[in-house]
């Protein structure tokens, strides 16, 4: 596990943030594809000194990214498993997260405390996919001492967005 340092995400350094900052993180977190003119006119600023405003939150690293949201149902994987994982003590650091991250359905893969030293999350179409996923591209991997498996059976809290941390507010999800 002491090689896990060299592949752990290390924490960024706080980025100071004025309104004009927060009220454009929170304008692109409810629609990322947003222009840089509709931007402007909500800040009350030109649209050149708002690209230069993003532009620099993304070079300080606090925007990474523009994502899609995938309902994983309609792309054919509505299945969700948590495998968490031991690893022994004189396993190969490298080549077991060589062979996760080789593993398409691997959504997640985070380092923790406790009796575990990982957690996996993977997409999965049904129950025989599962089955393969373990006996073929899991269990077969060198250095696993332990693994469970955990099948969700539905999302109650969905993962908070970074609008709802600068917003201070919480979402409301339908009651099924």
């Amino acid at each position: 596990m002491s090689k896990m340092t060299s592949e752990v995400e290390k924490p960024h350094a706080v980025v100071d943030l004025d309104e004009i900052d927060r009220r454009l993180l929170v304008l692109l977190c409810e629609d990322p594809r947003v222009s840089q003119r509709q931007l402007a006119r909500e800040v009350g600023m030109s649209p050149p000194a708002v690209g230069e405003r993003i532009a620099r939150l993304e070079r300080q690293g606090l925007i990474r990214g523009y994502t899609t949201v995938v309902d994983w149902s309609a792309l054919g994987y509505p299945g969700l498993v948590y495998i968490p994982i031991t690893l022994a003590t004189d396993a190969d650091l490298g080549e077991i997260l060589r062979e996760l991250r080789d593993i398409a359905e691997l959504t997640e893969l985070v380092v923790v405390t406790g009796s575990y030293d990982m957690i996996a999350r993977f997409r999965i179409k049904d129950h025989a996919h599962l089955q393969a996923l373990l006996l073929d591209r899991i269990w077969p991997i060198r250095g696993l001492q332990r693994i469970e498996t955990f099948l969700s059976l539905g999302e109650v809290v969905r993962e908070r967005t970074a609008f709802d941390l600068l917003t201070g507010t919480t979402p409301h999800y339908p009651a099924d």
